[in-house]
């Protein structure tokens, strides 16, 4: 990644990059961090920017040079082996989040911590299928699971992105020209204008910081 933030954009909708969306949890990157479900982009220079030493990318796929490839249900890793773990925007399309949570946890050090982003209110994206929403109450009880504890609570998403994500998908579904064309304006600005998150919103569009019972500690994120 340059030095410049970079904004994602789905159709009109105006997302906030990816430096916005960790700042509250950057502290819990550090030492040697396993980038689970990394996919194809390289995050690698924001990663070593925020303080990490050492980065694993791994995924069932991906295309950045390097990457460990294998299912995130059984991970090719020794237990305790990372100092952090960056999920981000991935349980939602695994079959089983029980499974890959209680991996993520065998992975970490203790003393550890792991940032899991995890979709509350989005419309449906398959990548390549798509299960799955969360709560922050179900959230935390997915964590209470692996022998986790909440910690933190941040929100992610701004209003506006939520919403307007949702309204365009509805319009693209029903094929029509004309709600498209009514609504591209007001999403375009209203994403470009509340581009940043409310820290003030924690129950509809939230993050959660989670730390273990017993060794390790976890951050959670909800979308």
């Amino acid at each position: 990644m340059s030095g410049k933030p970079e904004f994602a954009r789905i159709g009109p909708v105006h997302f906030q990059p990816l430096e916005w969306e960790l700042e509250p949890v950057s502290r819990y990157l550090r030492g040697h961090l396993l980038n689970a479900g990394c996919g194809n982009r390289d995050i690698g220079s924001y990663l070593r920017n925020a303080g990490i030493e050492r980065l694993t990318n791994y995924d069932i796929a991906s295309t950045i040079a390097g990457a460990v490839l294998g299912p995130l249900e059984s991970m090719p890793f020794a237990d305790a082996q990372f100092d952090s773990i960056l999920c981000n925007a991935v349980l939602e399309h695994v079959a089983s989040a029980e499974a890959v949570v209680s991996e993520l946890v065998r992975v970490l050090r203790p003393g550890g911590h792991a940032i899991l982003t995890v979709p509350f209110l989005q419309p449906f994206h398959e990548c390549p299928l798509d299960f799955r929403r969360y709560t922050r109450d179900g959230l935390v009880t997915l964590g209470e699971g692996a022998g986790l504890k909440a910690v933190a609570v941040h929100s992610v998403h701004s209003a506006a992105q939520t919403l307007g994500w949702i309204a365009w998908e509805i319009a693209l579904e029903r094929k029509s020209r004309l709600l498209r064309w009514v609504l591209w304006p007001v999403i375009y600005l209203a994403t470009r204008i509340w581009i940043r998150t409310d820290p003030r919103i924690l129950r509809n569009a939230m993050a959660i910081a989670m730390k273990p019972t017993a060794r390790n500690s976890i951050v959670v994120e909800n979308q």
